[in-house]
């Protein structure tokens, strides 16, 4: 009896625990961005919202497949055998919650190269790779039972997450690779850019690395639902990186303020600066344009005429 519990419930149980302790994370993402970016455009303000009600829901959903087998059945084993509802209905808001974030990098990657084949073609990957996990856990409604279910999805949930691990290396690679393409030869503008950099990647390699993680589980324990928990893990994780880069906005362009040494050894600033501006110079808007690129928000820098309703991702 005990092997089987361990087995079936260790993985969603460690699961739960770890996706509870990121919503705490992302709460706190959320509530920091509502009294940072008020000004920010309806579009993006509302997809905060969303991911946050569907991470809400997420974390409810969760934890009501845990109550479901460890309290409400506890010591039914032949239970065990049976996916609750809510476990698949999990997966379904967290696959969701994925793709949404996934387009919202591609129009960074779009707002960067400019290229709109690019952008077409991270989209219809990122669909397809959704479209297979909507389906696995629409399965886990029609086949209840694990060995069925198992059975059933075993070559399209393989694809799924391979599609998933590309898809999330992927755009990553694709955003260091033009970020890249921005640098000036400027200190300033360079550590700026290696900070995006750093964010890109931590973006792309983490969720990849679950992904990664929930196939050799899958493939690797036939009889263990242990991969479970990292794809409730997955969810939090996409949610957190997109939160934490918009929240990074005024931190990184609080560098592009602080004063330079001229040519003539005098210090002014790029944007902003008590000095009076001799009526020769031109503003230097290229570590605004850098960051403007990559987020596509205006708050916090000076006023460039761009109304900030406009704002995207």
């Amino acid at each position: 009896m005990s092997s089987v519990v361990v087995s079936i419930m260790q993985g969603p149980l460690c699961g739960t625990l770890a996706t509870m302790l990121l919503y705490g994370v992302i709460c706190m993402q959320t509530f920091h961005y509502w009294q940072a970016y008020a000004h920010d455009g309806k579009i993006l303000k509302s997809l905060v919202a969303f991911i946050w009600i569907l991470e809400t829901a997420h974390t409810a959903l969760s934890i009501h497949s845990v109550e479901y087998y460890l309290i409400m059945h506890f010591g039914d084993t032949e239970n065990l055998a049976y996916a609750v509802w809510s476990m698949g209905a999990t997966y379904f808001v967290g696959f969701i919650i994925a793709y949404a974030v996934n387009l919202c990098f591609i129009w960074r990657i779009l707002r960067l190269s400019q290229k709109r084949w690019i952008a077409v073609c991270f989209f219809i990957v990122a669909t397809v790779r959704c479209g297979f996990g909507l389906t696995n856990c629409s399965s886990s409604f029609r086949y209840t039972m694990w060995k069925t279910f198992r059975a059933r999805v075993f070559p399209t949930m393989v694809v799924g997450w391979v599609l998933s691990a590309v898809v999330d290396s992927a755009i990553a690679f694709t955003l260091c690779l033009y970020l890249r393409k921005r640098r000036t030869g400027m200190n300033r503008t360079d550590s700026i850019l290696n900070r995006l950099l750093l964010y890109s990647i931590n973006t792309g390699v983490v969720t990849s690395i679950f992904a990664i993680l929930v196939i050799i589980m899958f493939l690797g324990l036939p009889t263990n639902l242990a991969f479970i928990a990292f794809v409730q893990v997955q969810s939090k994780l996409y949610a957190v990186s997109f939160l934490a880069s918009l929240n990074t906005r005024k931190s990184t362009l609080e560098q592009t303020k602080q004063p330079v040494p001229s040519a003539d050894g005098i210090a002014l600033s790029l944007y902003n600066t008590s000095l009076q501006k001799p009526s020769h110079l031109q503003p230097i808007d290229v570590q605004k344009s850098v960051v403007m690129d990559m987020y596509g928000d205006s708050d916090g820098l000076p006023d460039t005429g761009k109304n900030s309703h406009d704002s995207g991702c």
